[in-house]
């Protein structure tokens, strides 16, 4: 092998770590309804008789007590179907979705259900000034089916971390939760962030793993690296009725700038990394 091929190995070798966004993050039991009581009042037909004082006194005390209990099983009656309905009711305001969608991904790592994992890495942007074969490297597509059970640290998003993700108000620039029959639909959608850092110091480490510009420039004859993520989002389909995920992908792009020995300055635009979990087994 001669030493421009190995340059332009080592070239692609960099680019790829550098594009490598590997784009990663209760069963709540609804309570029966209550059976309405209902209190029927009997009449019977009896002769006319005189009512003293006492006796007004009595039987004005005894449908006292009669409506008493009915307003008290009438209150009763419409707080459990108040409380019925705000269980069911789905997760609206910007906090309650990122909350609810938080806790749902992290039950992945904690739960260790089965999946099938499908990565692709694609260079959507210009990458002319790189030979066809090399370009190449970049494109990934994987799948692979993990068993119930496994340990998903570094495998399910955010690598590294025991947790999924930390996703803040502040991290997320859109949202949205649609009802699909018994699922939730939920996509939330992050802004630009440049050289953004892994777990909680960023809002990308949140929820994804990310590449460090330290990491990027350890590779030798590679520095003045430069990256920065856009487009991504996170989106979730969970069951409404145990709070499992049943469907979540995780993506990412991002244009990056290095320079490189020999060839000076590169810049790869839109590296797009996306992470597809399905076929859960809980």
């Amino acid at each position: 092998m001669n030493v421009s091929v190995k340059k332009w190995i080592a070239v692609v070798l960099a680019l790829v770590l550098l594009g490598s966004l590997i784009s990663c993050g209760k069963d709540a039991a609804k309570p029966e309804p209550t059976d309405a009581v209902t209190t029927e009042a009997t009449t019977s037909e009896t002769a006319p008789v005189e009512t003293t004082e006492e006796a007004s006194e009595e039987i004005s005390e005894e449908a006292s007590e009669e409506t008493t209990v009915d307003e008290t099983t009438m209150q009763a009656e419409s707080s459990t179907e108040e409380e019925t309905e705000e269980e069911a009711k789905a997760p609206q305001t910007k906090a309650e979705v990122i909350a609810y969608l938080n806790e749902a991904l992290n039950a992945v790592k904690a739960k260790r259900p089965g999946f099938t994992k499908v990565y692709k890495r694609d260079a959507t942007g210009d990458i002319s000034g790189l030979p066809g074969w090399l370009s190449n490297i970049i494109r990934q597509n994987e799948t692979k089916t993990y068993q119930k059970g496994t340990d998903y640290k570094d495998i399910f998003p955010a690598a590294g971390y025991s947790w999924s993700s930390r996703l803040r108000e502040s991290d997320v620039k859109q949202y949205s939760i649609k009802e699909n029959g018994k699922y939730y639909d939920i996509r939330v959608d992050l802004g630009n962030e440049t050289n953004p850092t892994p777990g909680e110091t960023s809002s990308y480490g949140r929820c994804m793993s990310v590449v460090t510009v330290s990491s990027a420039e350890s590779i030798p004859g590679i520095k003045n690296v430069s990256m920065n993520y856009h487009n991504g989002y996170v989106t979730a389909r969970v069951d409404s009725e145990t709070n499992r995920i049943v469907r979540c992908e995780f993506s990412a792009a991002a244009d990056v700038q290095a320079t490189v020995s020999v060839l000076g300055d590169v810049k790869v635009s839109n590296i797009v990394s996306t992470e597809t979990f399905t076929d859960f087994v809980w």
